[in-house]
């Protein structure tokens, strides 16, 4: 059982009590036998005395003349009422005729008793003998003091009043000051302290107990800490650490607010997401001490165009959310907009180093496009990536098409993966033909996904959407080894025809490609220079001398590389010059446009420039004759297209080499 400070000082202020009464009683019942056996021995002493004395007296007189010794005797004796002489029963001398009547023996005592203060209250005299000789025969008289019980009584009752006045009142009050002033200097400070610690209330004064004080000045030190570090700890779980801006927490309490008021007025909102175009480059090209002094930058910006009643925080990264409430029409909240991204466009110089940035917004407005936050943010980061995918450094609002396609997104996103687990790609063939004899030369291997109850998902649907998730390089794993499997069969039947692969950038950045690649030839035991690996020109984004070892290495292994898309993408003549690349391959646009003269002179210098690098063309998308007579005319290696054939299942491809090559 726990006790109070209270309870514990009130329990040992009655234990102290009873001990100190309990000693006093004790003390007072010694002191009372004490002075009894005092005043006993006293009245005692002059009865034995005045024996002797009228023993010696009757020697020379009659004891009849002793009656002046013993007026004198019980005069000058407070205890004694009167003094008597009997023989036998026979009243000889008395002090006081009231006294003429022989005590009865249990009356009188003539030794000292147990209880002596009993005796003197209980018994009426004490009795001695007088001895004498008559003679030769020796006799006695009975001598008795009266004693004065009513004195006695009385002496014993002032002492009792002086002993409890001196042994119990006066040490009761000293106790009962003490008792306050414990109360007063330890008892209600420990008693504010507790109350102080529990509530945190107002901040007790000082105390005068050095000891106490110690406590209440630390314990206010403690909880002032205390105070501040859960002061920091607030403004820290609702502000972002870096920025200084808002944070998620606090951004949700605020658009809250903003909705209830939106609510009540009939009034719409803007929620804007912004992201920083090609951030990561600046971390990685110049570290992220520089991005983050970036960041504090571009949030004093924002903070700077934004009115009172906006809101901006930062969610994490270079991602940005604001929200407006103050403007009356989308005209206004346009010129809002391109405020912050001119601002935002211009050059900075971070720590002595120039840098360049855009941002990329998405837009969705309260209620049309979201009643919560949540929502609002999600379409807004749909719509933000709709700005990126038309160019980067501009904005897109949210539509109801948008988050279809988003929708889809996340849908193949997720099949994708159990697809590739469910066996549901497959690869078809599409044939190479040589431009003069119109045989097949090769094939390229294109992905097809086959789902279940629904049929076939164009490539132009699900690669680009595995482009962006990274799911392209678990999946280019699967078409690299299909296709080289599907090689090894074909040269196991007496086809020893190029295949071409499709290879994605994020495949070749992949640091084990190359040791996969060959892992695959060293397995199969391919012709590896009947292999062909198609990359478009985005790879080159990433000039770095890493991607020229990856080319060295992939020519190493026996390997073919074809440029896909030719002239679509980045083109620049410094990459044919500097990669090891053994084939073009012309887009399949320029070869729609082959009869207007810009596109003519476009396919000529693509095949002329080709000829001089001693690389080998193959022109995509051919569909008709005519445009296979103006190959043939310009000297273009091969030609791959509906005119001989669509992309076909192996056991068709084969089907199709026996008929055309014959």
């Amino acid at each position: 059982m726990r006790l109070s400070l209270r309870q514990f000082s009130v329990g040992m202020f009655i234990l102290l009590i009873a001990v100190m009464y309990t000693l006093f009683a004790i003390r007072y019942f010694q002191q009372r036998e004490a002075t009894a056996s005092v005043i006993h021995e006293s009245i005692h002493n002059d009865l034995s005395e005045l024996a002797y004395v009228l023993s010696r007296h009757i020697k020379k007189e009659s004891i009849s003349t002793a009656r002046s010794l013993l007026d004198r005797k019980a005069a000058n004796s407070r205890y004694i009422n009167a003094i008597a002489i009997y023989d036998d029963q026979k009243l000889l001398v008395t002090t006081d005729p009231k006294y003429s009547d022989s005590l009865k023996s249990a009356f009188v005592h003539t030794d000292i008793p147990n209880n002596i203060y009993e005796s003197l209250l209980r018994n009426e005299g004490l009795q001695d003998s007088i001895f004498y000789y008559q003679g030769k025969q020796l006799k006695s008289y009975s001598l008795i003091f009266y004693t004065d019980r009513e004195y006695i009584k009385k002496h014993f009752e002032k002492n009792k009043e002086a002993f409890l006045l001196l042994f119990v009142f006066i040490p009761l009050i000293v106790l009962i000051l003490f008792a306050l002033v414990v109360r007063k200097i330890i008892t209600l400070p420990l008693e504010r302290l507790r109350q102080y610690a529990y509530y945190q209330s107002t901040i007790p004064k000082q105390f005068c107990l050095k000891e106490v004080e110690y406590i209440r000045a630390s314990m206010v030190q403690t909880f002032k800490r205390l105070e501040q570090e859960k002061t920091d700890l607030y403004n820290l779980s609702r502000t972002d650490s870096l920025s200084g801006l808002a944070n998620r927490n606090l951004l949700q309490e605020r658009v809250e607010q903003i909705i209830e008021l939106s609510k009540r007025s009939d009034k719409e909102f803007a929620l804007l997401f912004l992201d920083l175009d090609h951030f990561k480059s600046v971390n990685d090209s110049l570290g992220h001490d520089v991005g983050d002094e970036l960041l504090r930058n571009v949030a004093r910006v924002i903070q700077d165009i934004l009115r009172l009643n906006d809101v901006v925080a930062r969610i994490g990264g270079d991602e940005f959310v604001i929200v407006l409430t103050s403007y009356s029409n989308e005209v206004e909240l346009i010129e809002i907009i391109n405020r912050i991204q001119t601002r935002l466009a211009k050059p900075w110089e971070v720590q002595t180093f120039p840098i360049q940035i855009t941002s990329s917004i998405g837009i969705t407005i309260y209620p049309k496009d979201g009643e919560n936050l949540l929502t609002l943010m999600k379409n807004a980061d749909i719509a933000m990536y709709k700005a990126k995918d038309n160019g980067r450094s501009g904005y897109s609002f949210f539509t109801q098409e948008l988050n279809e396609k988003t929708q889809e997104y996340i849908s193949l996103t997720n099949s994708m993966r159990e697809a590739l687990k469910n066996d549901e790609y497959v690869l078809y063939y599409q044939p190479q033909n040589d431009t003069k004899t119109n045989d097949i030369i090769g094939a390229e291997a294109l992905i097809r996904w086959d789902v279940p109850h629904k049929g076939m998902i164009s490539p132009a649907v699900f690669i680009p959407i595995a482009e962006q998730n990274g799911f392209i390089v678990e999946l280019g794993e699967w078409i690299l080894r299909t296709a080289i499997k599907q090689k090894k069969e074909w040269e196991e039947k007496g086809s020893d025809i190029k295949l071409s692969i499709n290879i994605a950038a994020k495949q070749v950045q992949n640091p084990r490609f190359v040791d996969d690649l060959q892992t695959l030839l060293q397995t199969y035991k391919v012709n590896a220079s009947n292999i062909v690996l198609e990359i478009t020109e985005y790879v080159f984004l990433d000039s770095s001398a890493s991607l020229h070892e990856v080319f060295t290495k992939i020519k190493k292994l026996g390997v073919q590389i074809s440029l896909d898309d030719f002239g679509t993408g980045y083109s620049s003549l410094s990459y044919l010059k500097a990669f090891p690349i053994d084939i073009l391959k012309i887009d399949k646009s320029f070869i729609d446009d082959y009869e207007n003269e810009d596109g003519s002179v476009f396919i000529e210098t693509i095949i002329k420039m080709a000829q001089t690098l001693k690389l080998q063309v193959i022109a995509e998308g051919v569909e008709t004759h005519e445009q296979i007579t103006y190959l043939k005319a310009l000297h273009c290696d091969a030609y791959q297209g509906y005119f001989c054939s669509k992309p076909v299942e192996p056991k068709v491809f084969e089907s199709l080499c026996k008929e055309i090559n014959l």
